[in-house]
């Protein structure tokens, strides 16, 4: 059996017993690529359909990734394709950015967490993550998820705020983060869910992070408010990746070249969902394996403040180290090849589970510390 996979999918030697594993550049795969593939693995760049897929071998696909939107699922399915993928893999990779994110633009602010509200647009595995981390905190925090409020669903036990709100409400919050599946048709359609009107109401003194992907927001629409004011803005993804423009990256607080979920932990969870389905469609006994290990490491200075928490955070990977890469792709004029570039080099960041704190813990902090996975000595 023949494997193609993205060269960018972490334990790849998983698939080894499994057959031959040909690593292939994922924005790059052609029909060519898959003329004798029995199985295809990929992540977000690829685009699955019949225009790569149609008169190949392929018969099962597997993306290492929460979305989907990459790939035409009526197409494979009417095809014939079995196809799985790997939801909530990095839901605490994104959560964890967002977290940094939010230290560090209220430790500039000088702005206390139990004194923010915050307005999480899309409640699935990342926005839920992102939901209890910011609750630990002290956040005040509004969950926006219409499907869901819609479907009668309810948020953590229904204790966050007063239940469900508006995409109105949510945006009057003052840190806004968007964390919807990209959608383009039905009644709750995402693409350009925040368009020339949502941004409006946008302005000074808040702060807008999107890491789920980037037609969410129109970015010739948020160029056009930052222009003129706006929030503080963090993208993780942009509308036309890889290409980022230079005029919207100047005006972000942060960018980074989609990576918000790409923790060691995150991405290896990725793969041995999309491995175990793979064993399930071939009928055969996948390898025993554990699950993912957190990295253990020893923290020795106090936690008693926002600072502390960012320090940490900052220890196991600084999101401004990744600024400041992108901005030298960007300000480069080399943004579309150095933008894959920096994915696929992105330095191993593991996730906070697994370090021991050996200082003091204030009581304020520690409900935050234990949803993170810390330990305290």
């Amino acid at each position: 059996m023949k494997i193609v996979a993205d060269e960018n999918m972490p334990a790849l030697a998983l698939f080894a017993p499994l057959g031959e594993v040909v690593p292939r550049a994922g924005r790059g795969l052609t029909q060519a690529d898959l003329a004798d593939a029995d199985v295809l693995l990929v992540r977000s760049v690829t685009r699955v359909d019949a225009a790569l897929l149609a008169d190949t071998p392929v018969r099962f696909v597997g993306s290492a990734t929460i979305g989907t939107d990459h790939v035409d699922l009526p197409w494979l399915a009417g095809a014939g394709i079995r196809f799985a993928h790997a939801p909530g893999c990095n839901a605490m990779a994104v959560a964890e950015y967002v977290l940094q994110v939010v230290l560090d633009w209220a430790c500039e602010q000088g702005r206390a967490l139990a004194d923010l509200s915050v307005g999480v647009v899309g409640v699935g595995n990342a926005g839920g993550r992102v939901q209890r981390l910011l609750a630990a905190a002290g956040c005040r925090v509004r969950c926006c998820d219409p499907p869901r409020a819609a479907a009668g669903d309810t948020i953590a036990g229904d204790t966050i705020d007063g239940g469900w709100v508006s995409l109105d409400e949510a945006l009057a919050c003052d840190v806004v983060t968007l964390h919807v599946p990209l959608t383009g048709q039905g009644r709750h359609a995402t693409r350009h869910l925040l368009g020339v009107a949502a941004l409006s109401q946008l302005g000074q003194g808040q702060l807008l992070i999107n890491s789920s992907r980037g037609p969410v927001i129109d970015n010739t629409a948020l160029l056009a408010r930052l222009a003129s004011g706006g929030p503080a803005v963090v993208l993780d993804v942009w509308e036309q990746e890889p290409e980022v423009p230079l005029a919207l990256f100047a005006r972000v607080r942060r960018g980074s070249p989609h990576i918000a979920g790409y923790s060691v932990e995150g991405r290896t969870r990725g793969s041995l969902m999309v491995y175990q389905a793979l064993c399930e469609h071939l009928g055969v006994r996948p390898a025993e394996s554990s699950e993912v290990v957190p990295a253990v490491m020893r923290w020795d200075a106090d936690i008693a403040g926002a600072a502390d928490v960012l320090a940490l955070l900052r220890h196991r990977w600084d999101l401004r180290d990744t600024h400041a890469a992108l901005a030298a792709v960007v300000e480069g004029g080399e943004c579309e090849a150095g933008f894959d570039r920096l994915r696929r080099t992105f330095p191993r960041r593991h996730e906070v589970a697994g370090v021991v704190v050996h200082g003091g813990v204030a009581a304020s902090w520690q409900p935050l510390l234990v949803e993170l996975g810390v330990m305290m000595a």
